[in-house]
């Protein structure tokens, strides 16, 4: 991912990052949950190495914030990912998923059955707060693997001045900078 390249280098206020993050599995009977089989994955080493490989240093505002999609299991690796990309974490919220009748799902897991996504908050500089209404918590329906829900973008614009980047996009969004491998998969799809 050649973030250099990016219309708004040394500009971005803020950054949504969905990192493929890489998965062990306990048994085989997981392989076709884990992210592996829908996508390249990333280990903790080589998504360290976008803060200087790609640029990631050159591309935030003095003052940005990072919002970074993350897993229990991987929480440990999230938190050091942050820091090593040189945001101080402040907050994190939680993505509710919900079935496609408004039931709470019922994902994988190692321990518990996962329901639940995080994401991770962490600013450099001091980057400032729009508004103090929006919540930490969305509940919204789960699609395909890894699409994450739409609201997440309204609450982020409404927390934040851009310009907005997100890094492992999917889709693009009007207003919003985007790069990784799969920029455009949900580009005609919209919300169920």
């Amino acid at each position: 991912m050649d973030l250099l390249s990016l219309p708004r280098v040394g500009e971005y206020r803020v950054i949504l990052a969905d990192p493929p993050w890489q998965f062990e599995n306990w048994s085989e009977a997981g392989d076709e949950k884990n992210a592996a089989a829908h996508y390249d994955c990333m280990s903790l080493d080589e998504l360290k190495a976008l803060r200087i490989g790609s640029g990631l240093d050159f591309v935030c505002a003095p003052d940005c914030a990072m919002l970074m999609w993350a897993t229990f299991p991987l929480l440990p690796e999230a938190l050091e990912l942050l820091d090593d990309w040189g945001f101080a974490y402040k907050s994190g919220g939680a993505w509710g998923k919900l079935t496609k009748h408004g039931k709470v799902a019922f994902g994988s897991g190692y321990l518990y059955r996962s329901a639940a996504e995080l994401w991770l908050l962490g600013t450099r500089g001091s980057p400032a707060v729009r508004s103090h209404s929006v919540r930490n918590l969305i509940l919204e329906k789960r699609r395909e693997h890894s699409r994450k829900p739409d609201r997440m973008y309204d609450d982020v614009e409404a927390l934040f001045d851009g310009p907005y980047l997100e890094l492992f996009a999917r889709a693009r969004r009007p207003g919003w900078d985007s790069a990784g491998r799969e920029v455009g998969k949900f580009d005609q799809k919209k919300a169920a």
